[in-house]
């Protein structure tokens, strides 16, 4: 369907860019899914920056466990829309979400 989801991360990094479109033998997919426990136990993760505008969904826990003052780095185009699709994912309430 032209569409791919974030499973998770290879290594512990402190941050990490999910971009707006990933190639994969020479076609080109949107990101629109952040799977659950995607992020799961990554302690060291302190900064997400999201450059895809079309993520439409989050699984449960996606975030549970990443570092307590973690920043979440969001278009300013989706800033309200993401606020609500990360509400309850699994992050502390110390983490921010800002554009």
């Amino acid at each position: 369907t032209g569409t791919v989801m974030v499973t998770g991360m290879v290594k512990q990094k402190s941050s990490v860019t999910i971009p707006k479109t990933v190639k994969i033998k020479g076609q080109t997919y949107k990101v629109v899914k952040i799977n659950s426990k995607a992020f799961y136990k990554k302690s060291k993760l302190k900064k997400i920056t999201i450059q895809s505008t079309t993520i439409t969904s989050i699984g449960k826990n996606a975030f549970k466990g990443i570092n307590k003052k973690a920043v979440i780095k969001v278009p300013k185009s989706r800033l309200a829309k993401y606020k609500k699709l990360f509400k309850n994912k699994g992050q502390k309430k110390t983490v921010t979400i800002k554009k």
